[in-house]
């Protein structure tokens, strides 16, 4: 074969003919085509057919792969759900994310722009972010989700499984199997040591809570409190003579060993509902805790409230008096400290406690009568004024809180428990203003004065002319009437009943109706004196159908010691004289 032609065909194709095995190809078919030429045409049909074929796929795959970037992209910038991520699954086709949703695990794939060595660091309290059932990000590293899944603090017990982090944990008498999340599994945990239960994952712990900062759960941030002792009316007298029992028990050491005074331990105060008594300690906690650095002292405050130490649990009721209550108090006072430490405890609604077995007294269940016996057992067996070796003393107060002082166990009320019953005073008229005069305070609350609206009104001139109207008049009005066994109707009035939380109601009433106007921009849109007048009126109103349907309440309110047969509301047509009163219907 000449060469020359070998050298056209190569140079027409672009081919290198150094290769030997061009050459060798080029021969072959120009051999071929002398014995068979047609076969060259087919396969070089063929050939067109399987490039142009391949072309179309090609160009296929390329926009196929554009719009899958798209389509992506799409669903990484879309909105997405946050649940939890339980594991991270290798499959043949990548890794798949298992997740908790809808009370089931689900496989979910991977978005290819999320780390998925990343993912796999992720916390039992932190999340993965999903699009179209594609995990395509993370939420993690906020302090808020961790604070957010602390539950309930339990003993640990002992290791079931080391190597899969097992252990047994308990709560009271219960005892139960969690996990030990990774971020606390390498700490070598003793018996009774207190870990921390994820709220939403109750079989992972999350945290070790050291023993000597272990914070009881009744324990109340008293920054967090915002009622103020000057925002609270007609109690300046009580507030004064508790705070100066407090000082002088703790600020003064000198002057009460001197007289050789008891410890204050423990006060009852009562009254019927809405008296401001949990307003009261509330205000006074937070005054005690402004001025913690003049008294030199630290404030803890601890709320009780109705059935937190009930269970459904036999033994239970007397452990949670004793300690996570009491129990938090006493580690709390061996804390080392630089100056005093005064510890408040409120039990709001302290008659909940019922009676002890064998009081003479109804007695609600065994259990309510076991707490009730640990209560009296700490109040008798802790040490106020208790100092530790390294600080100053720490002096505990407790305050019980009562509508019903009947209800209180005698054995509650003995000297050095809850012995001083504190009653909360009666709300007079003067009273009555000051609570509306707090609540009818805002500069830029607009009210309706000389025919023209107005903002930044004097103290004195809202009381003259929009808070003394109102309660001067509804005050003596009768609202109520009872009947005794007779048949004698005996009147009763707004101002026997009221309390300081009425007066409230009806002042922000007549700002709620005045807020109301100025929404739907019909009539004033400012508070006018026809507004706190109705309001109050409709407040007084309110509590007589209350207590036409539950005698109970008015019984309780006035203290009645004679039987009653019957409770009237005075109809609201008999209060129509007044030229301010335009609600009629019950």
């Amino acid at each position: 074969m000449p060469r020359p032609l070998l050298e056209q065909i190569a140079e027409a194709a672009g081919l290198d003919l150094e290769a030997e095995r061009v050459r060798d190809e080029i021969a072959a078919l120009l051999s071929r085509a002398e014995i068979d030429p047609r076969s060259i045409i087919v396969d070089l049909l063929k050939a067109r057919r399987e490039r142009d074929s391949a072309r179309h796929y090609c160009a296929a795959a390329a926009e196929a792969a554009t719009k899958l970037e798209e389509m992506l992209a799409k669903i990484k910038r879309g909105s997405a759900r946050l649940t939890r991520l339980l594991a991270v699954r290798d499959t043949g086709q990548g890794p798949v994310a298992v997740c908790a949703a809808n009370g089931y695990c689900q496989e979910i794939p991977i978005h290819p722009d999320v780390n998925i060595d990343e993912l796999k660091q992720l916390k039992s309290w932190e999340y993965v972010a999903i699009h179209d059932d594609v995990v395509v990000n993370m939420y993690k590293g906020d302090p808020t989700l961790f604070a957010r899944a602390l539950g309930e603090v339990v003993a640990f017990r002992g290791y079931l499984d080391r190597d899969r982090d097992l252990i047994r944990v308990s709560h009271g008498p219960q005892e139960k199997i969690v996990q030990l999340d990774p971020s606390v599994n390498a700490i070598d945990l003793t018996p009774n040591e207190s870990l921390v239960i994820q709220s939403d994952m109750p079989e992972r712990a999350i945290a070790v809570v050291p023993a000597e900062f272990e914070q009881s759960r009744f324990e109340v941030p008293i920054d967090a409190l915002t009622t103020r002792l000057e925002d609270l009316a007609g109690v300046e007298k009580i507030a004064d003579d508790l705070l100066r029992d407090i000082l002088l028990h703790t600020r003064h050491e000198s002057i009460r060993n001197r007289f050789r005074l008891q410890p204050l331990k423990g006060l009852l105060l009562y009254s019927p509902p809405g008296m401001g008594k949990t307003a009261l300690v509330r205000a006074l906690a937070l005054f005690l805790h402004q001025n913690r650095d003049k008294l030199d002292a630290d404030i803890v405050l601890y709320s009780v409230k109705p059935n937190e130490t009930k269970s459904m649990w036999h033994g239970e009721d007397a452990r949670i008096v004793r300690e996570d209550l009491f129990g938090a108090i006493r580690a709390r006072q061996k804390r080392p400290r630089t100056r005093r430490l005064i510890q408040v405890v409120v039990f709001d609604e302290i008659d909940n406690f019922g009676k002890r077995a064998g009081s003479g007294q109804h007695v609600y269940s065994a259990a309510q009568s076991e707490s009730l016996e640990a209560l009296l057992v700490e109040l008798d067996g802790l040490v106020p004024n208790a100092g530790n070796e390294a600080g100053p003393p720490a002096h505990l107060l407790c305050i019980g809180l009562t509508n019903r002082v009947d209800r209180v166990d005698e054995a509650v009320k003995r000297p050095g428990r809850f012995d001083r019953v504190i009653p909360m005073p009666p709300i007079n008229q003067q009273q009555a203003e000051d609570v509306m005069m707090i609540y009818a305070q805002g500069e830029d609350l607009p009210w309706f004065h000389d025919e023209t609206v107005q903002t930044h009104l004097a103290p004195e001139t809202l009381r003259k002319h929009y808070v003394r109207p109102a309660v001067a008049w509804i005050y003596a009005a009768v609202i109520v009437r009872y009947k005794i066994e007779s048949q004698r109707l005996v009147d009763v009035t707004a101002g026997e009943v009221l309390t300081s939380v009425h007066y409230m109601d009806a002042m922000n009433r007549a700002k709620r109706e005045a807020a109301m106007r100025a929404l739907t921009r019909e009539g004033v849109p400012a508070v006018t004196v026809d507004d706190v007048i109705d309001s109050t009126v409709q407040s007084a109103l309110d509590v007589a159908r209350q207590m036409e349907t539950d005698p109970e309440m008015l019984i309780r309110r006035l203290d009645l010691k004679i039987p009653i047969t019957d409770v009237q509301a005075v109809p609201s047509g008999e209060l129509e004289a007044h030229r301010h009163l335009r609600v009629h219907s019950a």
